[in-house]
């Protein structure tokens, strides 16, 4: 082979190789850092979408029942009619006359039964379900000991409580049906993760006739019961709820609370009676982030802080993102006179 024939071969030096080398690596850094950031950022948003999907859904259900609370049916002309009709076996064929408003009465404290409806109770700093009173006090401490070390939160969470009728002619033995919501927290470990979750339970007061033969006197008494087909046993509403609050004010904007900062619930002798004062509830509602969201935790002299309704804010160091959505719901069934 001559040396114009060797000359004419075309190819890379090594020179020529490495700079291209060298600059392949430069642009697959800097996609794999374009990518890596455009990652991190939508897996940000897609956090605080999903907390603010969790917060929209809760909101949506609690403005939903709050509204509700306090309601009472009432009974047209027409109704009762037709009930008299429908149990004309009873009274010698004159059926059995239903009142215009529901017979249905509960110990709630009250003598007097016809303010015997709690419209909405709101114990705070409650976990669990149930009419907390203050000997029942230690429950609360129990379940809040049961929690894993570093977890003990004495603020989380409310807990709020929504009675109101309805009617249902179809059952000729209790026509008038009324329900208790009751929104809870409680805590929940999955796979060494501690968190709170919000919980719901449907319950229907019982005061029924008798089934067979069937009765043509209604009773004076009953029991909350969440065996019915509308009820719900301790349902899994929303996982990863960091505080759940709520504040009961009155047609002039004021906080309804004793002395002790205690909201209205029957076993407070000193406040239950205004329980029918109730016109509002402030609510709010802080989730978590499922995952880590920060990239290092927060030094004590820069906690997060999650800023509370009434004086209530907390102080964070992890890594979690915390977000809160805050509402104002109007009871618009309690008050008016119908009480």
């Amino acid at each position: 082979m001559t040396k114009n024939k060797l000359l004419k071969i075309k190819g890379f030096s090594l020179v020529e190789l490495l700079v291209g080398i060298v600059i392949t690596s430069i642009m697959m850094t800097a996609m794999y850092t374009s990518y890596t950031v455009v990652n991190k950022t939508y897996s940000q948003v897609s956090e605080r979408a999903k907390i603010s999907r969790s917060s929209r859904d809760l909101v949506s259900m609690l403005m939903r029942d709050v509204r509700m609370s306090g309601f009472r049916y009432y009974a047209g002309t027409h109704t009762i009619n037709k009930f008299a009709e429908d149990t004309d076996s009873c009274f010698e064929g004159a059926g059995i006359r239903l009142p215009k408003t529901s017979y249905l009465a509960f110990n709630n404290g009250f003598t007097n039964q016809s303010l015997s409806h709690n419209p909405v109770v709101i114990r705070k700093n409650t976990l669990g379900y149930g009419s907390i009173s203050e000997t029942d006090a230690p429950s609360q401490t129990e379940i809040r000991s049961n929690m894993p070390d570093g977890y003990v939160d004495d603020q989380c969470c409310d807990q709020i409580q929504i009675v109101y009728e309805d009617f249902n002619q179809n059952n000729l033995n209790q026509p008038y049906q009324k329900f208790r919501i009751t929104y809870f927290a409680e805590p929940r470990v999955v796979g060494g993760d501690a968190r709170f979750a919000v919980y719901k339970t449907i319950e229907s007061w019982q005061q029924p006739r008798s089934e067979e033969p069937v009765s043509c006197e209604f009773p004076t008494t009953g029991e909350w019961s969440d065996n019915c087909r509308d009820c719900v046993v301790k349902e899994l509403v929303r996982d990863y709820i960091t505080d759940m609050e709520f504040i009961p004010f009155d047609s002039k904007g004021k906080i309804i609370k004793d002395s002790s900062g205690r909201y209205p619930a029957p076993e407070i002798t000193g406040i239950r009676d205004r329980l029918f004062d109730i016109r509002g509830v402030d609510i709010r509602l802080t989730f978590r982030s499922s995952d880590d969201f920060f990239k290092s935790n927060a030094p004590d002299s820069k906690k997060r802080i999650v800023t509370g309704l009434d004086n209530r804010s907390k102080e964070y160091t992890d890594k979690y993102l915390r977000d809160s959505v805050i509402v104002t719901v109007n009871t618009r069934n309690i008050g008016g006179g119908l009480f």
